[in-house]
C-alpha cells in the first residue's frame, strides 16, 4: 500500500482525506469506531439526525470547510442564525446583540455601556487589540480597562461560546480578540449548513473511496517508524505501508501509538499535557414544537448556551417535531467526579427550563453527554495557537498531525478544520486560496 494513511475518521481526517483524493492520491483511512465523525459524528434515531453538541461553522462561506467542500465540487451553503438571546443575570431574558443595531435594542446595557461596546467592538474591528495581548487573560484585561457591568456579561458569554471557555482567568484575551476580528472582516459569524452534517459526511466518504476507503473497527496499535520516516501502521497482526502517515488524534493521544522515546521529551511533554475543553451538553429530541428561535440562547448563570438546531437546517428532525441542544462548558474536573457531573448537569437543566419550563412534556426522548474532552485544546493564555504542536510531527519528514489540538488560528472545532489547509499545504504545497 502507499499514498497516504490517516488515522482517525474524524472530520478533520476526512476532510484532508477527501483533499487529498482528489488530487488522485491513494488515501487509506483507519477508525477504531464503527462509524465516522470522532468526536462530532452523527446519531440518528427515529427520524432525528443529532449533532455531537452544538456543532456550528464559524465564518460560514469563508470557513476552511467551505473552501475544502468547494475545491473537491461539493458546493455547501450555510445559514445565519437569526436573534440570540440570553436570560441574563437578573433572570429576565434579553436580546444578545449580535450586531451594531443589537446594542442598542438589547436590555442587557445602560446608555453608557451601549457606547462603550462599540467603541471596544470598532477597536476589534480594525485589528487594534490583535497583537500584544495573546499572554493576557480576559479577566486582567477586564480589569485593567475596568470594564463591569453587562459589557463585561457581554465579553464573559462570548468568552464561553466563541472560546469554549467560561473561565475569565484563563481565556487569551488576543486570541479571542483575533477571533472577533475575523468576524468582522469575514462578514460572518458562526453559522450553520443548510443541509446539516450528514450529506458533508457523505461528500467526503465518497471522494475518499474513489481510489482508497475507511477501514472501521480497526484500532491502529502502532505506527511504523523507520530512521526519520514513518513506514506506516499496525492494525493488530498486519502491517500497511505507506508514503505518509498523517494523525487525526488529539495530540493528548498520540504516544498511544508512537513511542515516546523516539521524541524529545519537551515535545511529549507538550502534546501530553495540553488542557482540552470539557463540557456536559443535553440534546432533546422533542415531539412538539417549543419555539420558532432561530439563533443561540445563552444564559448568564450558569453560562450555557445552545439552540434548536431543527429550525436552521430541514431534514433533520420528523414533521412537527423539533431538535434541541445546549451546551455547559465546564473543567475536566467537573466532568471526572461524579457528584459534580451530577451536580452540573442539572444546572443545565435548570437552565433549559428558563427558557422552557414544560420541556418536560415535549421531550420524546433525551440524550445527556459528560465529556472530559469537547475539543482538543482550550484557547488559554498557555496554550495559545504557536504554543500548541505543529502540522509537522519533529524528526520525521512523513508524518503530520490535524486536528483541534494542533497550531492553528480559532477556538473550538474550527481550530480542526483551519487545521486541515495547513496539513495539505505542508504536504503537497498547495493552497487552497
Amino acid at each position: 500500500m502507499g499514498g497516504t494513511i490517516i488515522v482517525g475518521a474524524g472530520i478533520n481526517g476526512l476532510l484532508l482525506g477527501a483533499l487529498l483524493a482528489h488530487e488522485g492520491e491513494e488515501v487509506e483511512v483507519f477508525e477504531k469506531n464503527s462509524h465516522p465523525g470522532g468526536r462530532a459524528f452523527l446519531y440518528e434515531y427515529g427520524g432525528y439526525v443529532v449533532d455531537y453538541g452544538v456543532h456550528l461553522t464559524r465564518f460560514g462561506p469563508e470557513s476552511a470547510l467551505a473552501k475544502i467542500m468547494k475545491r473537491i465540487g461539493s458546493e455547501v451553503s450555510f445559514r445565519k442564525l437569526g436573534p440570540s438571546y440570553v436570560i441574563d443575570q437578573n433572570g429576565k431574558k434579553a436580546l444578545f446583540p449580535t450586531s451594531t443595531g443589537g446594542i442598542f435594542k438589547s436590555d442587557m446595557f445602560s446608555f453608557f455601556e451601549r457606547i462603550q461596546l462599540i467603541g471596544l467592538l470598532l477597536k476589534i474591528k480594525k485589528g487594534a487589540l490583535n497583537e500584544g495581548l495573546m499572554d493576557v487573560s480576559l479577566r486582567d484585561w477586564l480589569n485593567l480597562n475596568r470594564i463591569t457591568g453587562g459589557v463585561r456579561r457581554y465579553l464573559e458569554l462570548i468568552s464561553a461560546s466563541v472560546m469554549v471557555c467560561p473561565f475569565m482567568e484563563k481565556t487569551s484575551a488576543g486570541e479571542m480578540f483575533r477571533n472577533l476580528h475575523k468576524v468582522f472582516t469575514t462578514g460572518h459569524s458562526a453559522e450553520y449548513l443548510s443541509g446539516g452534517w450528514k450529506p458533508v459526511y457523505r461528500s467526503l466518504i465518497g471522494e475518499i473511496e474513489k481510489k482508497g476507503g475507511i477501514h472501521y473497527g480497526a484500532k491502529v496499535d502502532s505506527v511504523l517508524l523507520g530512521k526519520g520516516k514513518a513506514a506506516g501502521v499496525a492494525v493488530g497482526r498486519k502491517q500497511y505501508g505507506a508514503d505518509r502517515v498523517v494523525l487525526n488524534l488529539p495530540v493528548q493521544d498520540i504516544f498511544g501509538i508512537l513511542p515516546e522515546d523516539r521524541f524529545d521529551q519537551e515535545y511529549v511533554k507538550l502534546c501530553k499535557n495540553l488542557v482540552p475543553t470539557s463540557g456536559i451538553f443535553f440534546d432533546l429530541a422533542l415531539k412538539k414544537r417549543v419555539g420558532d428561535c432561530d439563533g443561540l440562547l445563552y444564559t448568564y448563570s450558569p453560562m450555557t448556551y445552545g439552540m434548536i438546531t431543527s429550525n436552521l437546517a430541514e431534514g433533520i428532525a420528523p414533521e412537527g417535531g423539533q431538535l434541541l441542544t445546549m451546551f455547559y462548558p465546564t473543567t475536566m474536573e467537573d466532568v471526572r467526579d461524579t457528584n459534580l457531573r451530577m451536580q452540573r448537569k442539572e444546572e443545565l437543566w435548570q437552565a433549559i427550563k428558563k427558557y422552557f419550563p414544560n420541556i418536560e412534556d415535549h421531550i420524546l426522548w433525551k440524550r445527556e453527554t459528560s465529556l472530559k474532552m469537547v475539543d482538543g485544546a482550550q484557547i488559554n493564555t498557555g496554550q495559545t495557537e504557536h504554543r500548541r504542536p505543529g502540522t509537522a510531527v519533529p524528526g520525521f519528514s512523513n508524518l503530520f498531525l490535524v486536528g483541534d489540538s494542533v497550531a492553528a488560528p480559532g477556538a473550538g472545532g474550527d481550530v480542526g478544520n483551519e487545521s486541515v489547509p495547513i496539513a495539505y499545504f505542508v504536504i503537497t504545497g498547495k493552497s487552497l486560496e
